[in-house]
């Protein structure tokens, strides 16, 4: 995969796989033919993520300017709102409305690992078309998400050449590359300070390690806790904290952005006459170095390693002791980025997911919990609506994988699958041999569970639930009188496997008080758990409900799960009044 930084002199290989899962996102949200995410050079701009584009220039995958709009947006730093660009006169002779079918266009800055505006992402339509605000948002958050890829790639580029260059220094090299493999899962700040710690009494023979952070809210250097490290539990008040100055060798360091050396005791009570360490120090103080972070992002702060006796800091254990640092530095950025990362594609996922309806005689709650591992971000979603006729549908599904991919083809599945089932009166194997269809026939690669269910009123006053399972856990009934059943017929293939595959509807009737519960497998999977016991646990769990609210029932459920799981969570309960 080539750089899409714009270093590369081939447009035709800038196509990126993550990229062109972000323009899906856009077309499927905006409902529009196509999407971009533009790089734009001097004199061309090149397209990592597109979609929809005429053949030719699909595969090209790069235009003059003479063809570009996302000019416009990098050259202003705004975004860029045409209804129909024939009306525009700066736009109305542009090649791109002829050769590309660009009428309306709305598109938002995409800002490089420097800060600066690199480019765009944009949605396209072949006929007029007025934007809304939302439509802007959602291209506002998809270009975040972007710019979060950019940097984040360029501080693995930063890291990976400071690796292969200490590769040619000898004994210095092989010890930073340790220190280099201790940070390299490190993915939380707390993940970065423990590896810190471990790397430097390893390499560095240190007896304490500090790494510490700017407090925005009380503008004072505060200790990053690590597990296991002496004073690092839950500290009140200023402990654990120095305030921000030149008092304390740490906010001087961060103070004049230079590293501050203290060969010993005698050195540190010279200088700093009034100095405290933020927290109690296992062992004597001999030396301690103290290194400002300079590129920990909107975070600074700085490292601080102690040793339990005097030491000399000659030129190479200075130069040890500064690599460190700029190790440190990248690995707090990138853990810090990652955190600014989940949180948009999160808060995208939850936008996606939707609100509840609130059908005649039925209560309905849900809930979706992120692993606690990776993007916290995936493929697992409900779904609940009332059909054109009236009845009330429940769909549960998963996604393989639980990261920003997962939930674009989430999103593309949510949404074509609402529409299929949308069309009342159909059993709700008719919906997803619709969607098998529409997988194939768009060929978008995915493969996802589901199970499809609705929820329809008889003449004579019943309730009945039919479903239709693809690959799922099957479903859960609580009757009245407390007793449990697992709805487990034979579920179908899942979702992309096998279009032609005959899919099969199952009913039971809902009598009132009944409880349905639908999940996914993160709620029942657990290392040396498989299914089946999971499923009876669950089947526990549930038959111990007191017949509080759904909500109560659903957090009940959850009880343990949550920090536990490698996989999403997705919950959906109904209840007949």
């Amino acid at each position: 995969m080539t750089s899409t930084d714009g270093g590369t002199d081939d447009p035709r290989g800038i196509a990126d796989a993550d990229f062109d899962r972000l323009v899906a996102l856009v077309r499927t949200l905006l409902d529009v033919p196509t999407a971009l995410v533009s790089l734009v050079r001097p004199d061309e701009q090149v397209f990592p993520g597109a979609v929809g584009l005429p053949p030719e220039w699909q595969v090209r995958r790069s235009t003059p300017l003479s063809h570009s709009f996302c000019q416009y947006v990098r050259s202003t730093a705004q975004p860029l709102v045409v209804r129909d660009a024939r009306e525009v006169e700066v736009l109305s002779a542009n090649r791109a409305i002829e050769d590309l079918g660009v009428i309306a266009y709305c598109g938002v800055p995409l800002v490089g690992p420097d800060g600066d505006v690199v480019g765009a992402v944009c949605a396209i339509d072949s006929r007029p078309r007025d934007w809304t605000d939302a439509d802007v948002a959602v291209l506002t958050q998809v270009a975040g998400l972007a710019a979060s890829e950019l940097r984040l790639r360029a501080l693995t580029r930063e890291a990976e050449t400071a690796r292969r260059a200490a590769e040619r220094v000898g004994e210095q090299t092989r010890m930073l590359l340790r220190f280099a493999d201790t940070l390299a899962d490190a993915v939380t700040l707390a993940d970065v300070a423990a590896a810190v710690t471990a790397a430097a009494a390893e390499v560095l023979g240190t007896s304490w390690t500090c790494l510490a952070l700017v407090d925005p809210a009380t503008r004072r250097l505060r200790l990053v806790p690590t597990p296991g490290h002496a004073g690092s539990t839950a500290a009140v008040g200023d402990a654990g904290s120095v305030p921000l100055g030149t008092e304390h060798p740490p906010s001087a360091a961060l103070a004049t952005g230079r590293a501050v050396f203290l060969p010993d005791a005698a050195a540190t009570a010279e200088r700093f006459p009034s100095a405290r360490p933020p927290l109690p120090v296992p062992g004597p103080v001999g030396a301690s170095a103290h290194l400002p972070l300079p590129v920990a992002g909107s975070l600074p702060g700085t490292l601080s390693l102690v040793w339990d006796a005097p030491r000399a800091f000659g030129p190479v254990e200075q130069g040890l002791v500064l690599a460190l640092a700029g190790y440190t530095a990248q690995a707090v950025a990138r853990a810090v980025l990652l955190a600014r990362q989940e949180s948009v594609a999160t808060t995208l996922q939850r936008a996606l997911l939707g609100e509840l309806p609130d059908p005649p005689g039925l209560d309905l709650a849900a809930r979706y919990l992120p692993s606690s591992a990776g993007a916290q971000v995936g493929g697992d979603w409900w779904d609940a609506f009332d059909d054109s006729d009236g009845a009330t549908v429940l769909v549960i599904g998963d996604v393989t994988g639980h990261d920003v991919a997962a939930a674009a083809t989430m999103g593309q599945l949510r949404s074509m699958l609402r529409g299929f089932a949308f069309e009342g009166g159909g059993p709700p194997a008719r919906a997803l041999d619709r969607l098998d269809a529409a997988v194939a026939g768009l060929r978008t690669g995915a493969l996802a569970t589901a199970l499809v269910s609705r929820v329809d009123g008889t003449d004579d006053g019943r309730r009945v639930l039919s479903w239709s399972n693809a690959g799922h856990p099957p479903p859960l009934l609580r009757t009245p009188d407390g007793r449990i059943e697992v709805l487990a017929s034979k579920p179908d293939l899942l979702v992309g496997l096998d279009p032609a595959r005959q899919r099969h509807t199952h009913s039971v009737d809902l009598a009132p008080g009944s409880t349905v519960l639908l999940y996914t497998d993160g709620l029942v999977k657990r290392r040396r758990t498989d299914l089946d016991e999971g499923i009876a646990q669950l089947t526990a769990h549930f038959a111990a409900d007191e017949g509080g609210s759904l909500d109560d029932l659903l957090d009940l459920l959850l009880e343990g799960v949550r920090g536990s799981t490698d996989d999403d969570v997705a919950l959906l309960a109904v209840r007949v009044r």
